[in-house]
Protein backbone atom coordinates (compact mmCIF):
# COMPACT_ATOMS: atom_id res chain seq x y z
CA UNK A 1 0.00 0.00 0.00
CA UNK A 2 0.74 3.27 -0.83
CA UNK A 3 2.04 6.03 1.96
CA UNK A 4 -0.70 8.68 2.60
CA UNK A 5 0.24 12.44 1.48
CA UNK A 6 1.38 13.53 5.20
CA UNK A 7 -0.29 17.17 6.53
CA UNK A 8 1.72 20.31 5.91
CA UNK A 9 3.69 22.93 7.64
CA UNK A 10 4.61 26.46 6.49
CA UNK A 11 8.25 27.22 7.17
CA UNK A 12 10.31 30.46 5.92
CA UNK A 13 12.49 29.04 3.32
CA UNK A 14 15.65 30.81 1.84
CA UNK A 15 17.17 29.86 -1.53
CA UNK A 16 20.23 30.02 -3.02
CA UNK A 17 20.14 29.43 -7.59
CA UNK A 18 16.77 30.53 -7.49
CA UNK A 19 17.16 30.84 -11.23
CA UNK A 20 18.54 27.75 -11.83
CA UNK A 21 17.70 24.69 -13.43
CA UNK A 22 16.37 23.58 -10.77
CA UNK A 23 15.93 26.53 -8.65
CA UNK A 24 12.97 27.97 -10.92
CA UNK A 25 10.89 24.90 -10.70
CA UNK A 26 11.40 24.55 -6.73
CA UNK A 27 10.62 27.82 -6.01
CA UNK A 28 7.28 27.44 -8.27
CA UNK A 29 6.55 24.34 -6.12
CA UNK A 30 7.24 25.98 -3.21
CA UNK A 31 4.43 28.88 -3.84
CA UNK A 32 2.08 26.10 -4.90
CA UNK A 33 2.07 25.06 -2.13
CA UNK A 34 0.65 28.30 -0.51
CA UNK A 35 2.05 27.81 3.02
CA UNK A 36 5.71 28.86 2.71
CA UNK A 37 7.38 32.17 3.10
CA UNK A 38 9.84 32.46 0.24
CA UNK A 39 12.99 34.85 0.16
CA UNK A 40 15.13 34.06 -2.43
CA UNK A 41 19.23 35.40 -1.59
CA UNK A 42 21.06 35.93 -5.07
CA UNK A 43 24.22 37.88 -6.08
CA UNK A 44 24.40 41.81 -6.63
CA UNK A 45 24.95 41.68 -10.40
CA UNK A 46 22.50 38.73 -10.68
CA UNK A 47 19.85 39.99 -13.64
CA UNK A 48 17.64 37.20 -12.71
CA UNK A 49 14.23 38.15 -11.81
CA UNK A 50 11.53 35.65 -9.40
CA UNK A 51 7.95 35.50 -9.35
CA UNK A 52 5.82 37.77 -7.53
CA UNK A 53 4.72 35.38 -4.94
CA UNK A 54 8.69 35.49 -3.64
CA UNK A 55 8.14 37.54 -0.24
CA UNK A 56 12.19 39.40 -0.59
CA UNK A 57 14.89 39.27 -3.05
CA UNK A 58 18.28 40.09 -1.09
CA UNK A 59 21.11 40.98 -3.33
CA UNK A 60 24.53 40.59 -2.36
CA UNK A 61 27.88 39.12 -1.89
CA UNK A 62 27.75 35.00 -0.34
CA UNK A 63 30.89 36.34 1.12
CA UNK A 64 29.44 39.29 2.83
CA UNK A 65 28.66 37.98 6.53
CA UNK A 66 26.69 41.54 7.55
CA UNK A 67 24.72 40.75 4.72
CA UNK A 68 23.82 37.28 4.95
CA UNK A 69 22.80 37.43 8.37
CA UNK A 70 20.20 40.19 7.80
CA UNK A 71 19.32 37.77 4.88
CA UNK A 72 18.56 34.49 6.99
CA UNK A 73 17.34 36.30 10.29
CA UNK A 74 14.12 34.38 10.89
CA UNK A 75 14.10 31.76 8.72
CA UNK A 76 13.82 28.23 8.59
CA UNK A 77 15.24 26.40 6.06
CA UNK A 78 18.11 26.99 3.50
CA UNK A 79 18.57 25.26 0.11
CA UNK A 80 21.10 25.51 -1.65
CA UNK A 81 20.80 24.84 -5.33
CA UNK A 82 24.41 25.94 -6.60
CA UNK A 83 26.42 24.63 -9.48
CA UNK A 84 29.09 21.92 -9.06
CA UNK A 85 31.74 24.52 -10.16
CA UNK A 86 30.18 26.41 -7.07
CA UNK A 87 30.70 24.09 -4.55
CA UNK A 88 32.89 25.43 -1.98
CA UNK A 89 30.59 28.67 -1.80
CA UNK A 90 28.30 27.00 0.34
CA UNK A 91 30.57 26.75 3.63
CA UNK A 92 29.94 30.73 4.09
CA UNK A 93 26.76 30.40 3.35
CA UNK A 94 26.29 27.13 5.90
CA UNK A 95 27.90 29.10 8.78
CA UNK A 96 25.71 32.00 8.13
CA UNK A 97 23.08 29.91 8.55
CA UNK A 98 23.97 28.33 11.62
CA UNK A 99 24.66 32.06 13.32
CA UNK A 100 21.17 33.27 12.24
CA UNK A 101 19.33 29.96 13.90
CA UNK A 102 18.07 28.26 10.73
CA UNK A 103 17.23 24.55 11.60
CA UNK A 104 17.48 22.46 8.08
CA UNK A 105 19.81 23.03 4.91
CA UNK A 106 19.50 21.27 2.36
CA UNK A 107 22.82 21.67 0.55
CA UNK A 108 23.64 21.52 -2.89
CA UNK A 109 22.75 17.97 -4.00
CA UNK A 110 19.85 17.61 -6.03
CA UNK A 111 21.99 14.33 -7.83
CA UNK A 112 23.21 11.10 -7.60
CA UNK A 113 23.24 8.90 -4.57
CA UNK A 114 26.26 9.47 -2.37
CA UNK A 115 25.87 6.50 -0.18
CA UNK A 116 28.49 4.08 -0.77
CA UNK A 117 28.89 2.35 -4.31
CA UNK A 118 30.99 1.59 -6.99
CA UNK A 119 29.73 5.41 -8.20
CA UNK A 120 30.89 7.21 -5.05
CA UNK A 121 34.42 5.41 -4.45
CA UNK A 122 35.27 6.51 -8.54
CA UNK A 123 33.82 10.08 -8.41
CA UNK A 124 35.81 12.53 -6.58
CA UNK A 125 32.89 15.32 -7.58
CA UNK A 126 30.59 13.21 -5.10
CA UNK A 127 33.60 12.63 -2.30
CA UNK A 128 33.15 16.53 -2.42
CA UNK A 129 29.64 16.52 -0.94
CA UNK A 130 30.15 14.78 2.31
CA UNK A 131 32.37 18.06 3.67
CA UNK A 132 29.25 20.08 3.66
CA UNK A 133 26.87 18.12 5.30
CA UNK A 134 29.87 17.14 7.74
CA UNK A 135 29.91 20.97 8.60
CA UNK A 136 26.36 21.34 8.94
CA UNK A 137 26.07 18.56 11.34
CA UNK A 138 28.85 20.27 13.48
CA UNK A 139 27.61 23.65 13.70
CA UNK A 140 23.92 21.63 15.23
CA UNK A 141 21.91 21.77 12.17
CA UNK A 142 20.32 19.23 9.80
CA UNK A 143 21.06 18.58 6.51
CA UNK A 144 18.94 16.68 4.10
CA UNK A 145 20.43 14.97 0.92
CA UNK A 146 17.65 15.51 -1.89
CA UNK A 147 18.68 12.54 -4.41
CA UNK A 148 17.53 12.48 -7.79
CA UNK A 149 20.31 11.30 -9.97
CA UNK A 150 21.05 13.56 -12.96
CA UNK A 151 18.19 15.16 -14.43
CA UNK A 152 16.45 13.56 -17.78
CA UNK A 153 15.83 17.13 -19.64
CA UNK A 154 19.09 18.54 -19.65
CA UNK A 155 21.57 15.47 -19.62
CA UNK A 156 19.26 14.34 -22.30
CA UNK A 157 20.12 17.49 -24.46
CA UNK A 158 23.56 17.55 -23.79
CA UNK A 159 23.83 14.37 -24.90
CA UNK A 160 25.25 12.81 -21.12
CA UNK A 161 22.57 9.67 -21.48
CA UNK A 162 24.11 8.23 -24.42
CA UNK A 163 21.82 10.43 -27.01
CA UNK A 164 22.82 13.10 -30.03
CA UNK A 165 19.13 13.64 -31.02
CA UNK A 166 20.16 16.11 -34.04
CA UNK A 167 22.85 13.39 -35.52
CA UNK A 168 20.15 10.63 -34.80
CA UNK A 169 23.57 8.56 -32.67
CA UNK A 170 23.55 6.39 -29.62
CA UNK A 171 25.69 5.21 -27.37
CA UNK A 172 24.73 2.16 -25.38
CA UNK A 173 26.67 0.92 -22.01
CA UNK A 174 26.86 -3.02 -21.49
CA UNK A 175 23.86 -3.57 -23.86
CA UNK A 176 21.57 -0.66 -22.96
CA UNK A 177 19.73 -2.97 -20.79
CA UNK A 178 20.77 -1.91 -16.93
CA UNK A 179 17.86 0.22 -15.02
CA UNK A 180 18.81 3.52 -13.76
CA UNK A 181 17.45 6.30 -12.19
CA UNK A 182 16.14 9.95 -13.81
CA UNK A 183 14.43 12.43 -12.69
CA UNK A 184 12.23 15.62 -14.64
CA UNK A 185 13.21 19.02 -13.10
CA UNK A 186 9.82 19.36 -12.72
CA UNK A 187 9.53 16.83 -10.10
CA UNK A 188 12.68 17.52 -8.30
CA UNK A 189 11.02 20.95 -7.76
CA UNK A 190 7.70 19.44 -6.58
CA UNK A 191 9.82 16.65 -4.66
CA UNK A 192 11.71 19.12 -2.73
CA UNK A 193 8.97 21.72 -2.10
CA UNK A 194 6.89 18.79 -0.73
CA UNK A 195 9.83 17.77 1.16
CA UNK A 196 9.85 21.37 3.16
CA UNK A 197 6.13 20.46 3.52
CA UNK A 198 6.14 18.25 5.96
CA UNK A 199 5.67 18.53 9.63
CA UNK A 200 8.65 18.36 11.88
CA UNK A 201 7.95 14.62 13.31
CA UNK A 202 8.00 13.67 9.66
CA UNK A 203 10.92 15.78 8.41
CA UNK A 204 12.85 14.38 11.23
CA UNK A 205 13.19 11.27 9.73
CA UNK A 206 15.16 12.42 6.84
CA UNK A 207 17.41 14.13 9.81
CA UNK A 208 21.20 13.82 8.28
CA UNK A 209 20.27 11.62 5.72
CA UNK A 210 19.23 11.10 1.78
CA UNK A 211 15.58 11.70 0.42
CA UNK A 212 15.43 9.88 -2.73
CA UNK A 213 12.88 10.73 -4.96
CA UNK A 214 12.23 9.31 -8.95
CA UNK A 215 10.14 9.80 -12.27
CA UNK A 216 11.69 7.15 -14.05
CA UNK A 217 13.51 3.55 -13.58
CA UNK A 218 14.40 3.15 -16.99
CA UNK A 219 17.22 1.71 -19.31
CA UNK A 220 19.17 3.19 -22.45
CA UNK A 221 16.81 1.00 -24.76
CA UNK A 222 13.63 2.50 -23.30
CA UNK A 223 14.89 5.80 -24.00
CA UNK A 224 16.42 4.86 -27.47
CA UNK A 225 12.49 3.40 -28.02
CA UNK A 226 11.42 6.76 -26.97
CA UNK A 227 13.05 8.85 -28.96
CA UNK A 228 12.42 7.03 -31.86
CA UNK A 229 8.51 7.20 -31.42
CA UNK A 230 9.20 10.87 -30.68
CA UNK A 231 10.65 11.73 -34.10
CA UNK A 232 9.23 8.97 -36.14
CA UNK A 233 12.14 7.17 -36.53
CA UNK A 234 11.53 3.83 -36.25
CA UNK A 235 14.16 1.43 -37.69
CA UNK A 236 17.18 1.67 -35.09
CA UNK A 237 19.46 -0.08 -38.09
CA UNK A 238 18.01 2.35 -40.63
CA UNK A 239 18.06 5.66 -38.87
CA UNK A 240 20.11 5.59 -35.96
CA UNK A 241 23.45 4.59 -35.33
CA UNK A 242 23.66 2.83 -32.69
CA UNK A 243 27.26 1.86 -30.83
CA UNK A 244 27.59 -0.88 -28.06
CA UNK A 245 30.17 -0.07 -25.62
CA UNK A 246 31.95 -2.15 -23.05
CA UNK A 247 31.48 -0.25 -19.19
CA UNK A 248 34.69 -1.37 -17.94
CA UNK A 249 36.49 -0.22 -21.26
CA UNK A 250 34.76 3.10 -21.91
CA UNK A 251 35.65 4.09 -18.04
CA UNK A 252 39.02 3.32 -18.99
CA UNK A 253 38.82 5.66 -21.90
CA UNK A 254 37.32 8.38 -19.64
CA UNK A 255 40.27 8.19 -17.48
CA UNK A 256 42.55 8.32 -20.70
CA UNK A 257 40.98 11.51 -21.70
CA UNK A 258 41.30 13.07 -18.22
CA UNK A 259 39.93 16.33 -17.16
CA UNK A 260 36.67 17.48 -16.62
CA UNK A 261 35.39 16.10 -20.20
CA UNK A 262 36.80 12.37 -19.05
CA UNK A 263 35.46 12.98 -15.54
CA UNK A 264 32.25 13.17 -16.75
CA UNK A 265 32.45 10.92 -19.32
CA UNK A 266 33.00 8.56 -16.63
CA UNK A 267 30.35 9.64 -14.38
CA UNK A 268 27.29 9.08 -16.48
CA UNK A 269 28.95 5.56 -17.34
CA UNK A 270 29.12 4.15 -13.68
CA UNK A 271 25.28 5.06 -14.17
CA UNK A 272 24.95 3.09 -16.44
CA UNK A 273 26.20 0.04 -15.43
CA UNK A 274 24.96 -2.74 -13.04
CA UNK A 275 24.98 -2.45 -9.49
CA UNK A 276 27.22 0.45 -9.93
CA UNK A 277 24.67 2.69 -7.93
CA UNK A 278 22.61 4.90 -11.15
CA UNK A 279 19.37 2.54 -9.64
CA UNK A 280 18.51 3.73 -6.23
CA UNK A 281 14.59 2.55 -6.83
CA UNK A 282 14.69 0.11 -3.74
CA UNK A 283 15.60 2.95 -1.44
CA UNK A 284 12.64 5.31 -2.69
CA UNK A 285 9.55 3.40 -1.06
CA UNK A 286 7.24 5.83 -0.42
CA UNK A 287 9.19 8.90 -0.55
CA UNK A 288 7.00 10.54 -3.60
CA UNK A 289 3.67 9.77 -1.86
CA UNK A 290 4.49 10.91 1.57
CA UNK A 291 5.46 14.19 -0.41
CA UNK A 292 2.68 14.38 -2.69
CA UNK A 293 5.00 14.87 -5.33
CA UNK A 294 3.89 11.46 -7.21
CA UNK A 295 1.89 12.61 -11.04
CA UNK A 296 1.16 10.29 -14.23
CA UNK A 297 4.74 11.08 -15.81
CA UNK A 298 5.58 9.49 -19.27
CA UNK A 299 8.81 8.69 -20.31
CA UNK A 300 7.46 9.68 -23.82
CA UNK A 301 5.81 13.21 -22.97
CA UNK A 302 9.58 13.71 -21.41
CA UNK A 303 11.31 12.90 -24.12
CA UNK A 304 9.10 14.84 -26.82
CA UNK A 305 9.06 17.63 -24.95
CA UNK A 306 13.42 17.03 -25.01
CA UNK A 307 12.68 16.48 -28.67
CA UNK A 308 11.32 19.77 -29.65
CA UNK A 309 13.66 21.57 -27.38
CA UNK A 310 16.32 20.43 -29.29
CA UNK A 311 14.47 20.22 -33.10
CA UNK A 312 13.47 23.95 -32.17
CA UNK A 313 9.63 23.35 -32.65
Amino acid sequence: MAAATSPKQGRKIAIVGASGNVGDPTVAALLAEGIHTVTVITRPDSSATFPAGVARVERGSYSDAEFLAEALAGQDALVLLLGFTSMEQQEPLIRAAARAGVKVVLPTEFGSDTEPTPLLEQTPLLQAKKRPRDLIESLGMTWIAVVTNPWLEYNLVNGSWGFDIKKRTARLIDGGDVKFITTTIGTVGRATAGLLSLPDAELARFRNAPFYARSFRTTQREFLASLQRATSTTTPEADWQVELLDGEQECGDADAQGGVGGMMRKFFALHLRDGFGGDYGAKVGGNMELVGAVEAESLDEAVSRVVRQVEGH
